[in-house]
């Protein structure tokens, strides 16, 4: 694959834009793709992160529980099952978004980040959006009076026997989480 790139943009919306990308591929052809992106530059600015996703864990009186949002999402017209997550606002560090949409999202604050992954990619044959994960501890009292006039957000503390009758159940579950959820079902533990 060539990294000549010619990048044409087609719309002018404020989260997001789709861009023709006219590239080689290995044999020399020319090709077309659709791209949606969140930056000016997309796939120059690839490796820059759009969004935190995070994981917490919170100790309740009956044992660590993992924190869950069930949050409406237009796309697919339903409620999806993930984690809280966020937009890295121009200037915010990695750090301060996961705190700030923490408490945004749930009413939580984050006592101790635990990790904070690369960038990892959302679904790169569509998008060059990517996150930076981050496992958290939490503590406070959830509320939704953070919650911004758009958004429609239950937050749920979950055990491991909530964890696997969710994954059990019919009802949409983010891929970001999917695997950690499953690991949890596996291994029987939230650490």
């Amino acid at each position: 694959m060539s990294g000549d790139y010619k990048i044409k943009k087609l719309t002018d919306c404020k989260w997001a834009n789709l861009f023709e990308v006219t590239y080689k591929d290995k044999n020399g052809a020319e090709r077309k793709w659709t791209v949606a992106s969140r930056k000016d530059s997309p796939i120059a600015g690839a490796a820059q992160p759009d969004a935190v996703v995070i994981i917490p864990i919170i100790e309740t009186p009956d044992g660590k529980r993992l924190v869950i949002t069930k949050e409406w999402r237009v796309p697919i017209g339903d409620f999806e099952y993930g984690f809280p997550a966020g937009l890295i606002e121009n200037g915010q560090s990695i750090e301060q978004a996961i705190k700030d949409e923490l408490k945004q999202e749930t009413g939580l604050d984050v006592v101790k980040i635990r990790h904070i992954s690369k960038p990892v990619y959302s679904s790169p044959g569509l998008t060059d959006e990517s996150c930076c994960m981050a496992i958290v501890e939490a503590t406070g009292r959830v509320s939704d009076k953070f919650l911004e006039d758009s958004e429609d957000i239950e937050t749920i503390l979950m055990d491991v026997e909530d964890v696997k009758n969710l994954l059990d159940s019919d009802k949409k579950v983010s891929a970001k989480a999917w695997g950690i959820l499953y690991s949890i079902t596996q291994t029987c533990k939230i650490e």
